[in-house]
């Protein structure tokens, strides 16, 4: 079992690229990036990742928004 999400090096959540204050995005690291493969599947940065090619450098691990709302506002 992968402890680590296989995304973890490009994303802008974990390499601390995104505007958040610094206590959310050390919890979002626990609870997203480094919890487990069962944790890190259920991140919508990974979901929309694997669906689409990439996502929104904004865009949070526990975003309610479906993957064709954050299509539907990405850049073409």
């Amino acid at each position: 079992m992968e402890h680590i999400c296989p995304k973890i090096e490009k994303c802008t959540i974990f390499t601390n690229n995104v505007i958040i204050i610094e206590n959310a995005l050390q919890a979002y690291k626990t609870w997203y990036c480094k919890a487990g493969e069962a944790k890190y599947k259920t991140c919508k940065r990974y979901i929309v990742s694997n669906a689409l090619g990439g996502c929104p450098p904004s865009l949070m691990p526990n975003s309610s928004k479906s993957v064709d709302e954050i299509k539907a506002n990405m850049p073409a």
